[in-house]
């Protein structure tokens, strides 16, 4: 087993990204697959089917609903891909590593993901963040003959340390306020048409995208406590809906 990248609270509960059952993390591990193109059957139907370069361009969005193509339950059936279920983490194992998203509706992917199912001691979205601060650590083990790429059995070495679910919703509830916070500074600034109000909202924005990303290896490796963060955030969110930064 490979240390944990973060150093955490030694009452955290401790396992892999290895499937495990019975330890509660992980579910399971899939990759994807791609229908074969000379079959017309296989497409244009109402699966959706994510490819890396998508979840590239999606910047930082991690919920993804919509793809560029879809497949049919035919395509499905009749090639490596498979259907999985909303909440699911899809990780990005070449062509880029280590990109990842969560999908908000049943979805396929390519040969280019490792697709987890969490377990009942693991929330989704926290698996999502973890992966995207520990993205440089997924570069480091990533190897290939031709390009860079994850295997499942180094990533099965990892080690992930996480809190209980109470503990965990309440890291997910400060974070999502704050990019909340962000993303409705940038709404704002496109709708203003005064230029020392939109300046404001820029320099605001910049703030906090520079305390989120502080503040979420904090969080996830439980060096900042989060009893009382998560009521702080709307009343700041609500003077900047409006226009008083």
């Amino acid at each position: 087993m490979a240390d944990s990248f973060l150093i955490t609270p030694r009452n955290w509960f401790k396992g892999t990204l290895a499937p495990d059952l019975e330890g509660g993390l992980i579910h399971s591990v899939d990759s994807g697959g791609t229908p074969s193109t000379k079959e017309a059957r296989y497409w244009d139907g109402n699966i959706p089917w994510l490819t890396p370069k998508e979840v590239t361009e999606l910047d930082s969005q991690i919920y993804v609903s919509r793809t560029e193509r879809t497949i049919t339950a035919k395509g499905i059936r009749e090639s490596g891909a498979k259907l999985m279920p909303p909440g699911t983490v899809m990780l990005t194992k070449r062509a880029p590593v280590g990109a990842c998203v969560i999908n908000a509706v049943p979805m396929a992917t390519n040969q280019g993901f490792l697709n987890f199912r969490c377990g009942p001691r693991l929330r989704p979205l926290f698996l999502a963040y973890w992966l995207r601060i520990n993205k440089l650590y997924l570069h480091l083990v990533a190897n290939g003959s031709v390009y860079p790429e994850l295997y499942k059995s180094d990533l099965f070495e990892f080690e992930i340390s996480v809190p209980a679910i109470e503990q965990q919703d309440r890291i997910l509830k400060a974070i999502r306020a704050l990019e909340y916070a962000i993303t409705l500074g940038a709404a704002l600034e496109q709708t203003s048409s005064d230029p020392s109000r939109v300046t404001k909202f820029q320099e605001q924005s910049r703030r906090l995208s520079n305390i989120r990303e502080e503040l979420i290896p904090a969080l996830l490796s439980g060096q900042l406590s989060v009893t009382a963060a998560p009521d702080t955030f709307p009343s700041m969110l609500e003077i900047e809906s409006e226009g008083h930064l």
